[in-house]
C-alpha cells in the first residue's frame, strides 16, 4: 500500500512539473526583441531542457521562465548571486565574474557581440545553478569555462584598441570529460569542443596543449591506452572543427598525476578527462 502511495505521489509530482513547463513551446516562441534576446531565448531553453532531462524540475522551470522572458524582450540580466546558496569559498570568484559580466553588458556587449554576450550570461546562470547543486563537477567546470570563453570574446569586441590578438589573456583551461571506460565524446563534451574551436578562432593561440587522463580504476597500462584513445578523439574533433594539427601538443598522463588525487583503484569522474590549454607562446 505504501509503495503504491509513493508511486502515486511521484507520478503526481511529475505531472505537476510537466504542467508548469512547455519547453518546446517556449523554444518556438517568436522573438520580440534584439539579437541578444533571441540568442538568450534559445540558450535558456537549452538549459531548461538539460535540467528537465535530469529530473531537476525546479531549475527546469526557472530556465523555462527565463527563456520565455528573453523571447518577450523582458530579460532581467544574470541571476543575482543571493538567489543561490553556494558552497563555501566560491562566492569571491563568482562575485568578480558577475561584476565583469555586467560591466561588459552595460558597455554595449549585448549589441556588439550579441551571441557571445547571451552565452556569457546563460553560462553564468548555469554556473551558479551547478555550484548550488554541487554534485556534478563536470557540469560546474563546463559552465564556468563556457562563461569565461564567452566573456573574453565580448570584452575583445568592446576593446577598440589595435592590440594584437596575442596580447589577449588566454582563456582558462577547458575540460572534455568522458564516461567510465569510454573514449566517446558525448553531447556535453561536443559542446566543450565547439567552444574550444570558437575560442581558437578568436584568440589564435601559438599552441594548444592536450593532456589526457584516466581514473585509477583498472590496470595502469590499460589506462594509458584509454587516455590516448580519449585524446585522439579530441584531436579528431578539433581538426574536424578546423583547428590545424600543427597547433596541437599532445601528452598522455593516464592515471599518473591525475587532477583529482585518489587511491589506486578508485573510479573518479574528474580524472576521466582531456585538459585543453591555450598558450600565446610568450
Amino acid at each position: 500500500m505504501k509503495a503504491k502511495l509513493l508511486a502515486v505521489v511521484s507520478a503526481a509530482a511529475f505531472l505537476s512539473a510537466c504542467a508548469n513547463m512547455n519547453i518546446p513551446g517556449v523554444r518556438d516562441m517568436a522573438d520580440e526583441g534584439s539579437a541578444f534576446d533571441a540568442a538568450l531565448h534559445q540558450n535558456y531553453a537549452d538549459l531548461a531542457q538539460a535540467e528537465y532531462d535530469e529530473a531537476d524540475w525546479s531549475d527546469a522551470r526557472y530556465f523555462t521562465s527565463r527563456s520565455k522572458m528573453a523571447a518577450m524582450s523582458q530579460d532581467t540580466g544574470p541571476q543575482m548571486i543571493s538567489e543561490r546558496t553556494l558552497p563555501a569559498g566560491t562566492e569571491g570568484e563568482v562575485e568578480v565574474a558577475r561584476s565583469d559580466l555586467m560591466a561588459a553588458l552595460d558597455a554595449g556587449g549585448r549589441e556588439k557581440a550579441a551571441t557571445a554576450a547571451a552565452r556569457a550570461q546563460s553560462s553564468f546562470d548555469c554556473w551558479l545553478q551547478e555550484l548550488e547543486e554541487n554534485i556534478q563537477q563536470e557540469d560546474i567546470d563546463n559552465c564556468r569555462s563556457a562563461f569565461y570563453q564567452a566573456l573574453a570574446i565580448v570584452q575583445a569586441e568592446l576593446d577598440t584598441a589595435p592590440a594584437p590578438m596575442a596580447a589577449m589573456p588566454m582563456p582558462v583551461p577547458m575540460n572534455v570529460y568522458f564516461g567510465f571506460d569510454s573514449a566517446a565524446i558525448d553531447t556535453k563534451g561536443m559542446s566543450v569542443i565547439d567552444g574550444i574551436v570558437e575560442a581558437y578562432g578568436k584568440y589564435e593561440p601559438a599552441s594548444i596543449s592536450l593532456v589526457a587522463y584516466a581514473d585509477r580504476a583498472g590496470d595502469a597500462m590499460y589506462n594509458d591506452i584509454l587516455a590516448k584513445s580519449r585524446v585522439d578523439a579530441v584531436v579528431k574533433a578539433l581538426r574536424d572543427g578546423g583547428v590545424p594539427a600543427s597547433k596541437l601538443a599532445i601528452s598522455i598522463s593516464g592515471e599518473a598525476n591525475v587532477p583529482v588525487s585518489t587511491d589506486d583503484g578508485v573510479a573518479e569522474q574528474g580524472n576521466r578527462v582531456v585538459v585543453v590549454t591555450f598558450s600565446d607562446g610568450m
